[in-house]
């Protein structure tokens, strides 16, 4: 913990263990996706869709298995080293967040922020509950920290004062 820090934050721990998460799943995920550049992802969302016994044949999963299968090798490539990139932010938050690093927390109030506009946009394009309601923990978590950033300057500003 910084020095003049009396309350760090108590959901601090929760939104750094998320982020963590996050990053490992895009981490493997992106790992994934570079090993398995030159594989049809059609056979492989086919082939998992009937494993974990699910039809196939379904238009949502027909859908689906299409679009994967239509992937070309340099985008599964770009998909795979942008989630690798995308990992290393989340899991520098996370850390940073269990560390209790001041800057940590302003990084994920600025990367987060800055992606809400994007996620509103794919919201009004296509909406569902899913994306709204990562729309809405976005939205949180970048007030909350904004908070806890804001009490933490304002108490080591104290602090500094009375010295």
């Amino acid at each position: 913990m910084e020095a003049g820090s009396k309350s760090p934050g108590r959901l601090l721990w929760l939104i750094a263990a998320e982020r963590t998460l996050r990053g490992l799943l895009l981490l493997v995920g992106g790992i994934y996706l570079l090993a398995k550049s030159g594989a049809n992802f059609g056979n492989i969302a086919t082939h998992l869709a009937e494993r974990l016994e699910l039809d196939p044949r379904r238009p949502f999963i027909r859908h689906v298995v299409a679009k994967l299968g239509r992937l070309k090798r340099h985008e599964v490539d770009v998909f795979g080293a942008l989630a690798i990139g995308y990992a290393a932010l989340e899991l520098t938050e996370g850390v940073g967040l269990f560390r209790r690093k001041r800057w940590a927390e302003w990084l994920t109030v600025v990367a987060t922020a800055l992606l809400v506009p994007a996620e509103i946009y794919e919201f009004v394009r296509h909406a569902s509950w899913l994306k709204g309601a990562g729309i809405a923990v976005n939205v949180l978590i970048v007030v909350y920290l904004a908070r806890v950033v804001r009490r933490r300057a304002a108490a080591a500003e104290f602090a500094r004062r009375r010295r």
